[in-house]
């Protein structure tokens, strides 16, 4: 199998919560107005930790001859390992617990390998009823060829209860590919190693948290090598849409990244996070300056060292999408009665605050240094179950990226750039970029200055300023 196969076939598919909207570029789910408390994402109650799972007693992957390949202990054993990833992060509140084998219900008897579709449709309903959260082997793939998915899909985590009235996740489970894992390595049945696999997995996890995907070193999906930018695959998210590159184990770097470190500890921060991290805000503008622009992505990037041999730019970086904590669907009254009760679109999605000033706004929490602040288009393929952000389809930014500077106005030169310095327990605030490149949008301020060419004299003094 090589490498370009991989990253056009092996997308991670995540079924999210069927009452919500897709929130990503840090959280999963985010409340609004009545639902969960708004504009705070939906987390595990920190206070009612270990989270439980229960296991599927069968094998974690058989060969087409139904032999088994990766028997129950060890799969058992790779899935607390996978666990463990995120369990260890040290800025972060987060345990496991294996309550043991997986429940009977309807179709599914305890001690049973979970098989077939009405054994995981039944054990659904309890997880939807917060009976337990089942972790299920698909050993030979039949679960997902039931499901009519696609046979590239590694694994999925569906989200499956919440609390609607406290804000926190209460059910959630995990379905895993065991033809991934089960020697054969021909098309269409290809073949991860066991770190790929598990760190897939270990994404799927990331899901179950309540984190989203994150876009970060975007221009790998590009690469036609088998063999990722060491530099560029540290600072890859593990929640990044696609699964693509090496293991990064097998590279010699942790399983996951500045970013996943970053949002699973603002999702769930100890009391040691404030002494690790501090916070950049701020919001993106259309070129208006006043009317803000939901939806693209907004990263901050250490400065590279030229002492090291390391390019700490690509390595260490945080990004967050703009709006992430407003609704992707605010709804409309104009055609959104339709004749089917569910098709009313009236008042939008259940999720995401309705804070107008959280339209276009961002933050990250970034480990203590001096950082660049960017903002690029959301890779247009990142749509449904693989999307980044509120918006599915991601908008599209013309000359992205852009740099935020100190003079920020919609007639810079976009790759100019100041840089931030962050000290723990730092909040900076209105680190606002303007857009130079879209439509300006009409508002109330609406009037012709930004049709007028930008002055001569400032775009050549930030043109020589970017090259000094």
């Amino acid at each position: 199998m090589t490498r370009p196969v991989l990253i056009a076939s092996c997308l991670l598919l995540c079924i999210f919560f069927t009452a919500t909207s897709l929130q990503a570029g840090g959280p999963l789910v985010v409340g609004g107005p009545k639902f969960g408390t708004d504009a705070q994402p939906f987390t595990w109650d920190p206070h009612n930790m270990p989270i439980q799972y229960r296991l599927d007693p069968g094998p974690m992957a058989v060969n087409p001859s139904n032999a088994t390949v990766i028997d129950n202990a060890a799969g058992l054993q790779r899935v607390q390992n996978m666990f463990a990833v995120w369990q260890s992060v040290p800025t972060a509140t987060i345990s496991f617990s294996n309550a043991g084998p997986i429940l009977s219900a309807g179709a599914y008897v305890t001690g049973a390998d979970v098989a077939t579709v009405p054994q995981l449709n039944d054990l659904v309903g309890s997880c939807k009823s917060g009976t337990q959260n089942p972790v299920m082997f698909d050993a030979n793939g039949q679960i997902m060829s039931g499901l009519g998915l696609s046979t590239s899909v590694i694994g999925f985590a569906s989200g499956c209860a919440l609390d609607s009235a406290s804000g926190h996740l209460t059910g959630a489970l995990i379905l895993m590919n065991g033809k991934f894992q089960d020697g054969i390595n021909t098309s269409p049945n290809f073949e991860l190693t066991a770190n790929e696999f598990d760190e897939a997995i270990t994404h799927e996890i990331g899901h179950f948290l309540g984190l989203g995907h994150s876009q970060i070193n975007v221009d790998l999906v590009q690469s036609q090598s088998s063999s990722c930018d060491v530099d560029k695959l540290a600072g890859l998210p593990l929640m990044f849409p696609v699964e693509l590159c090496q293991a990064r184990k097998d590279a010699g770097l942790p399983v996951l990244s500045p970013d996943d470190v970053s949002w699973i500890s603002s999702l769930y921060p100890n009391p040691s996070f404030v002494s690790n991290y501090g916070t950049i805000s701020g919001t993106i503008y259309f070129p208006d300056a006043v009317s803000q622009v939901q939806g693209v992505n907004v990263i901050a990037r250490a400065v590279d060292d030229p002492g090291t041999a390391q390019d700490e730019s690509r390595r260490i970086a945080v990004s967050a999408v703009s709006g992430y904590l407003f609704t992707g669907n605010p709804g409309q009254s104009i055609t959104a009665s339709m004749p089917e009760p569910n098709e009313n679109n009236t008042n939008g999605d259940l999720d995401g605050s309705r804070n107008a000033k959280l339209i276009g706004y961002y933050q990250m929490a970034v480990p203590p240094g001096t950082y660049t602040i960017e903002v690029e288009a959301i890779f247009p393929l990142f749509v449904g179950g693989s999307g980044v952000g509120p918006l599915s389809p991601p908008v599209a930014i013309p000359g992205s990226p852009e740099f935020w500077n100190k003079d920020e106005s919609a007639f810079d030169f976009p790759l100019a750039r100041d840089t931030i310095t962050v000290s723990p327990g730092d909040k900076l605030t209105g680190i606002d970029i303007i857009l130079n490149n879209p439509t300006p949008t009409f508002d109330q301020f609406e009037d012709s200055g930004a049709l007028f060419d930008p002055p001569l004299n400032f775009v050549l003094a930030a043109v020589a300023e970017a090259c000094a």
